[in-house]
């Protein structure tokens, strides 16, 4: 298994939902450029490509476990065509969001509801 520790900085801004806006990244005095951030999310999903080929786990430390689950075979139905059909075994991806995700998931649900939920 992978474990990726992520350091809190402070003075650290992104825009969490528009990637195309990580040239906004910027610690303290230091400025990053487009490519930097290329460069840097680049290399962290290639680190997350090659533990997946190779069947392993990543731990990113309380925010989220990203691995593989095997599938086996089954029946399922083609509904346009409505035969039955065979789904062969596979192995699929699976997201389990840690405890930080999970703590701004539910403070945006307090927001926006108005009640603890």
């Amino acid at each position: 298994m992978y474990y990726i520790v992520f350091y809190e900085f402070t003075g650290l801004f992104y825009s969490p939902v528009n990637w195309e806006s990580f040239n906004l990244l910027k610690c303290r005095n230091k400025k990053y450029t487009q490519e930097d951030v290329e460069n840097i999310v680049s290399a962290f999903w290639d680190v997350i490509i090659d533990a997946l080929s190779n069947g392993d786990s990543v731990n990113l430390n309380g925010y989220a476990t990203i691995g593989t689950k095997y599938m086996a075979e089954r029946k399922s139905r083609n509904v346009a065509e409505n035969r039955e059909m065979t789904v062969p075994e596979h192995y699929r991806v699976y997201f389990k969001a840690g405890s930080k995700l999970n703590q701004a998931a539910t403070a945006f649900t307090q927001k926006q509801l108005g009640g603890e939920k």
